[in-house]
């Protein structure tokens, strides 16, 4: 039976994927640089500009988007940023506003709605817990996804032409934070600092994100001829996402949306979050985005068969007193470790640490009744557990003493393989290691030696991690002139299948 059947309701929370990329295994830096540029220099490729010092922040004055000149596209997007009369934006209130969302307190009506997730495998999804949700406000023809932490927000418009075409955005904007020597601390990201007083604002699209670590088309388009939205978790139970806080299941013995909810408001009670009331992060339900989004979907996380897995339900006993291990979740995890498929979500609904949930928790209790200030805050990206096992089953890095060849398709397949884009200088690397040739090795063991938070560096800030030892050893494995035969045979394989296996229904 069913968990939404078994239990009769249906939880709120569904993996929607508003942009690309794993997660990382150490905090967001504290310094944020200031705004990077993704254009080359004259007579660098953009490879190479990927190692270049970053450009100053722009004021905060409208500056003309270089995509509005580019193609024909055409949506609420490019009607406001495109405009002859651009608009000042400065803060998330404003963004929204300029995008014709409408005000949070009519959410969940015929205009439009919100959901709230505790775990993600966004652009932002190292830094999304309970305590920190990933917020997606969305109307039949818009998508906003925003986190706190990370000074970004990802929109998905459909095309004004049709076709159910939608257009992919990436609105990286600046703090007066990043112009301090000690730069943004975590006060300035994880509180209502971030949504305000934006000093510049840039917008690129998935054309001009192609060759960075923020690719929408990695994971939207891959495969496919235009990008698609993306949900993980179409069908109930929505394991991740928040769901209204009064709709506890009797005798269910796991974690539910609830919960998640109830987590969320211990820490920031009446605070509002991504411009959304308490009232609404209280009553978010994963249902609203199941009706925007089209099937079939390439890949499922299938929250029903994986909580039956893990919870069997016995006639007569009831549930066990501890979970089983999900034999659904486990296959598709060695999928993606063999070069498969995209990861998926974590098992378990609630991702974070117990003991530093309570301790971030009781911080920002502190900060909000004005007993600690918010340059004391700690780091609420450092939530997760310590286990390497577990970080790396959750997506936060690669597996722990695995071997190079393993390691390399962890860290690397995701973006480096035959099935995306092969014109653009990130093809150039491929973990096909028999294809490359010594230059270019070299130019990857640099960057994997780069400092973590440099330009250029690999894995990118914000993907899957590798931990030192066995960063260490994959740079010696690089440094190898030969490699057994069965892992160069491993690795073509990876490298032609792109992480592009389905589950469609």
């Amino acid at each position: 039976m069913g968990r939404v059947n078994r239990l009769g309701l249906s939880w709120a929370g569904f993996l929607a994927v508003l942009g690309a990329g794993c997660s990382s295994d150490v905090p967001r830096a504290m310094h944020v640089a200031p705004m990077p540029t993704h254009e080359a220099p004259s007579g660098e490729t953009p490879e190479d500009a990927s190692m270049a010092p970053v450009a100053p922040p722009l004021p905060a004055t409208y500056t003309r988007p270089a995509l509005c000149d580019r193609d024909t596209r055409s949506d609420i997007v490019r009607d406001v940023f495109c405009a002859e009369q651009g608009q000042h934006i400065a803060s998330l209130a404003q963004l929204e506003t300029a995008l014709g969302l409408p005000n949070p307190e009519v959410l969940g009506t015929v205009y439009g709605g919100a959901v709230a997730l505790a775990h993600s495998t966004s652009l932002s999804g190292d830094i999304v817990s309970e305590l920190n949700p990933r917020t997606i406000i969305t109307t039949a023809r818009l998508f906003v996804a925003f986190s706190r932490g990370v000074q970004q927000v990802e929109i998905a418009a459909l095309d004004h032409a049709g076709e159910s075409r939608f257009n992919f955005y990436l609105v990286e904007f600046r703090q007066a934070c990043n112009l301090a020597a000690e730069g943004c601390k975590p006060g300035d990201l994880y509180t209502p600092r971030i949504e305000s007083d934006w000093q510049s604002l840039t917008l690129e699209d998935d054309e001009s994100l192609k060759n960075t670590p923020s690719d929408c088309r990695q994971c939207h388009q891959r495969g496919v001829d235009r990008p698609v939205l993306l949900m993980r978790e179409f069908d109930g139970p929505w394991t991740h996402f928040f769901a209204p806080d009064q709709d506890d299941p009797a005798g269910f013995p796991e974690v539910t949306g609830s919960a998640l909810t109830r987590d969320y408001l211990r820490a920031k009670g009446d605070e509002t979050y991504a411009n959304l009331s308490t009232a609404v992060m209280r009553s978010t339900v994963g249902f609203t985005l199941q009706n925007l989004v089209a099937r079939p979907q390439p890949l499922l996380f299938d929250g029903s068969q994986i909580m039956n897995e893990r919870w069997p339900w016995q006639e007569g006993s009831g549930y066990k007193a501890a979970p089983e291990k999900s034999p659904t979740w486990y296959a598709q995890y060695e999928a993606f470790k063999r070069g498969e498929q995209l990861p998926m979500p974590y098992f378990e609904p609630r991702v974070s640490d117990a003991t530093k949930q309570a301790q971030l928790t009781a911080a920002y209790q502190r900060f909000r009744n004005g007993e600690l200030d918010a340059e004391e805050l700690p780091d609420f990206a450092d939530i997760f557990p310590d286990d390497p096992q577990v970080r790396a089953e959750i997506g936060l890095q690669t597996e722990p003493g695995a071997k190079p060849a393993d390691t390399l398709i962890q860290a690397c397949a995701t973006c480096h393989n035959d099935v995306l884009d092969q014109n653009i200088s990130r093809a150039r690397f491929n973990v096909a290691l028999g294809r490359m040739s010594r230059e270019k090795l070299d130019l990857a063991i640099a960057r994997l030696e780069a400092p973590r938070d440099a330009a250029g560096a690999m894995p990118p800030p914000g993907r899957r991690q590798i931990a030192d030892d066995d960063r260490t050893a994959l740079v010696a494995y690089l440094r190898a002139q030969q490699r057994p035969a069965d892992d160069d045979a491993l690795l073509e394989r990876a490298a032609k299948l792109g992480m592009s296996g389905t589950s469609k229904r």
